[in-house]
C-alpha cells in the first residue's frame, strides 16, 4: 500500500477515534470513574447543581457506602434547606462538622404533608382539603385550603346547628393542638347555606406549626383536619403532616459516619416527598422482589413507596437489597428522582437551534430564541447516549439544567430523528 494511502487512511481511523472518544466520554469530564454506572446521568445533575460532590482525584465513587453525615447533607442540599437552630447534645456531637449542624437541625424540624390534597366525594358534594407546598421549613406557615363544591346541577342546601360552617383541627394522636374556631364567635341556632351547582365555596387558614399557646410544635405526626360542621353529618377531611424528616437513635446518638441501609435511606427520601401517609397505608402492601423478606417490618411501607414512585426502583436482577448500604450512586440517582419530582432542578426545555463557541440557543414553544453558556465540562446525552456538542442536530428537544447565578447549562439530554 503507498504510503500516501497509508497516512490518509491513519488520519481518517484518528479522527474518527477522536470524533468516538468525544462522543462517549462526556461523562468523564466530570469523574473518571462513572462510565459504567448506570446512575451515570443522575450523578452529573447532581454534581453540576452541587448537591453532591466528588473527590480531589477526579472520583465520584459511585459503589463507596455513603455515610450517614453524607445522605443528610446531599438530600439537604437537594431540598435547599437551610440551617436553622441547634441540634440536640448528642454524644457523638464532636464527631459532627459545625458547619453542618445547622442543617441537621433544620432536617430534624423539617415538615411534609403526606400528600398535598384529600377529598371526601358525598354524592355531588365534594370535599377537598390542600397544602399549599409538600415540605416546610421549620419557621415555613402552613397554608390550608379547605373546598366545598357542588359538580351536580341542582343547589345543594346544607344545615348546620350555628352559624359557624367550618373549621380547622391540628391533632397529634388523639390530643387536639390547635383549633381556628376557639375564639371565635358563633350563634347557636339552625342555619343554612345554599350552593348552586357548579360552583364551590373555599375556606383558608395558616397554620404556623405552632400549638393553642404559640408553642412550636416537636417532631412527630400531625393530623390537618378540615370540618364541615353539618347538623346531621359532620364532614372531616384528614391530611398527615411529619414534621422532622431525620430520626435519631435511643441512645442518644446521631452516628454521622455510620453506613445507611438502603431501607433506612428511602424512609428518609419518603419522608422528605411528603409520602408519610401513603407509606402508613402501605405498611402491609404486598412486596413482590426476590428479598423482599429482607425488609425491616417498620420499613416496609417506605419500602414499597420507594419502588412505586421510581424513587429507588428495583435493581435489574430483580432484587433491591434492603439491607445492604446505600452506595454514593444509589443516594445520587434517588435524590436526583426526588429533586425530579420536587421540581428543584432549574430546567428550561426548548428546540436545539444552533451551538456556537461556548454558546447553545434554543428556542421555546413561541418560537422566541434564547442563547446559554455552556459550563466548561458540559455533560451531553442523545437519544440516551452521551454525545458531544456537535452531535446536536436542528430541531432536537432538549432538557437543560442550568447551573449557578449566572445560569450556565452544565447537563443537556436531547432527542431526535
Amino acid at each position: 500500500m503507498p504510503q500516501r494511502v497509508k497516512g490518509v487512511l491513519a488520519a481518517l481511523l484518528a479522527t474518527a477515534t477522536a470524533a468516538l472518544l468525544t462522543s462517549t466520554a462526556q461523562a468523564a469530564l466530570l469523574f473518571s470513574d462513572i462510565g459504567d454506572s448506570p446512575y451515570q446521568q443522575a450523578i452529573i445533575k447532581v454534581s453540576v447543581t452541587g448537591v453532591m460532590t466528588g473527590n480531589p482525584d477526579g472520583t465520584f465513587k459511585p459503589d463507596q457506602p455513603i455515610t450517614r453525615l453524607g445522605a443528610v447533607e446531599a438530600l439537604a442540599a437537594g431540598l435547599n434547606v437551610q440551617g436553622t437552630g441547634s441540634i440536640p447534645n448528642y454524644k457523638d456531637l464532636d464527631q459532627i462538622p459545625e458547619a453542618v449542624r445547622p442543617v441537621i437541625a433544620a432536617l430534624l424540624n423539617t415538615g411534609a404533608a403526606s400528600a398535598q390534597s384529600a377529598q371526601v366525594k358525598d354524592g355531588d358534594v365534594t370535599y377537598t382539603l390542600t397544602t399549599d407546598k409538600a415540605v416546610y421549613g421549620v419557621d415555613d406557615p402552613v397554608d390550608l385550603t379547605f373546598t366545598v363544591a357542588n359538580t351536580g346541577k341542582t343547589d345543594a342546601v346544607f344545615q348546620f346547628p350555628s352559624t359557624q360552617n367550618y373549621d380547622f383541627v391540628i391533632k397529634r394522636g388523639t390530643d387536639e393542638l390547635a383549633r381556628w374556631s376557639l375564639g371565635q364567635t358563633f350563634v347557636q341556632a339552625p342555619t343554612s347555606l345554599t350552593l348552586a351547582g357548579g360552583h364551590s365555596f373555599s375556606f383558608t387558614t395558616r397554620w404556623l406549626q405552632r400549638d393553642q399557646d404559640s408553642h412550636a410544635v416537636p417532631p412527630g405526626t400531625y393530623t390537618l383536619e378540615a370540618v364541615f360542621p353539618l347538623k346531621d353529618h359532620p364532614v372531616e377531611v384528614n391530611l398527615e403532616f411529619q414534621k422532622g424528616l431525620l430520626t435519631t437513635f435511643p441512645d442518644n446518638t446521631f452516628r454521622p459516619n455510620a453506613q445507611v441501609g438502603r431501607a433506612e435511606f428511602a424512609a428518609l427520601l419518603v419522608r422528605a416527598m411528603g409520602l408519610q401517609g401513603e407509606a402508613t397505608q402501605k405498611a402491609q402492601a404486598p412486596l413482590s422482589f426476590k428479598d423482599a423478606g429482607d425488609v425491616p417490618a417498620p420499613l416496609h411501607g417506605y419500602v414499597a413507596v420507594a419502588i412505586d414512585h421510581k424513587i429507588m426502583p428495583l435493581l435489574p436482577d430483580g432484587s433491591w437489597h434492603p439491607t445492604q448500604p446505600t452506595t454514593r450512586g444509589d443516594a445520587a440517582q434517588a435524590v436526583a428522582s426526588v429533586m425530579d419530582s420536587l421540581n428543584r432542578f432549574n430546567y428550561v426545555r426548548g428546540t436545539f437551534v444552533s451551538m456556537s463557541g461556548s454558546d447553545v440557543t434554543v428556542a421555546n414553544a413561541n418560537k422566541a430564541v434564547t442563547s446559554y453558556a455552556l459550563t466548561p465540562t458540559v455533560a451531553i446525552y442523545r437519544n440516551g447516549k452521551s454525545a458531544a456538542a456537535s452531535d446536536l442536530k436542528p430541531n432536537d428537544s432538549v432538557v437543560m439544567l442550568l447551573t449557578g447565578p449566572r445560569g450556565r447549562a452544565g447537563y443537556i439530554e436531547a432527542t431526535g430523528q
